[in-house]
């Protein structure tokens, strides 16, 4: 019997199986389900659901997706403060460079800072102490940087109408030459701020200004701090 049932499974014709039994006369009905045709169902596993983010923000609180403004080396002032954080002695030439702003709205160079021939007497092996720039007389001149004005008057060694601006940690800048002075000493100078006008005073073949660059007292080229 139990072989008929195994048959009976595998040729797939065992839905129902009749076994006789004839010795004792009895008929057996063996109900079998079928397990052809049956497919195996897996899961199929679920999707993990998108998680959508939403960033907000209150109504008052303005958004800009603009690049934010260079300001470190593209700031004078601020470089010129990082510059003194030594003493103007001490500054390289190229931290130096460009700190300080142009003392005139333009700036044409007349007479460069170093030894030449004395316009004047012609003596030769004089040292220009600062920077001539060509400007006609009453042009406004400007301070290079901000500071404390500690000279403004008439300077007996040929300046004529000078004045100093003094920067801080040992950098002042001075203005000769100058037709008036619309600044007194104590006065706090932003950079650009009026200083005066050119002109012609003082040792001076014409309308020009002598500009300088004061390292602890003493004169160094202007051009390497413009």
């Amino acid at each position: 019997m139990a072989q008929l049932l195994r048959a009976g499974v595998a040729s797939g014709a065992g839905q129902k199986v009749g076994v006789a039994m004839a010795a004792t006369g009895l008929v057996l009905a063996v109900t079998l389900p079928s397990v052809q045709g049956v497919d195996t169902v897996q899961a199929a596993p679920e999707k993990a659901a998108a998680v959508e983010i939403v960033v907000t923000a209150g109504a008052e609180i303005p958004i800009t997706f603009a690049a934010p403004a260079v300001t470190s080396a593209l700031n004078p002032d601020g470089q010129l403060k990082e510059t003194l954080k030594v003493n103007a002695s001490n500054v390289t030439p190229q931290a130096s460079k460009g700190t300080l702003s142009g003392p005139l709205e333009n700036l044409v160079t007349s007479s460069p800072f170093g030894g030449r021939i004395n316009p004047i007497t012609g003596q030769m092996g004089e040292q220009h102490t600062g920077q001539d720039f060509a400007i006609a007389c009453g042009n406004q001149v400007l301070a290079a940087a901000g500071g404390v004005v500690t000279f403004a008057g008439w300077h007996q060694y040929g300046g004529g109408n000078r004045v100093v601006v003094d920067h801080g940690n040992g950098l002042s800048t001075s203005y000769n030459h100058m037709s008036s002075i619309d600044v007194k000493v104590g006065q706090e100078l932003q950079r650009g701020g009026n200083v005066g006008l050119s002109g012609t005073t003082g040792a001076s073949t014409g309308c020009h200004l002598h500009f300088e660059v004061i390292v602890n007292d003493e004169t160094v080229d202007p051009m390497g701090w413009l």
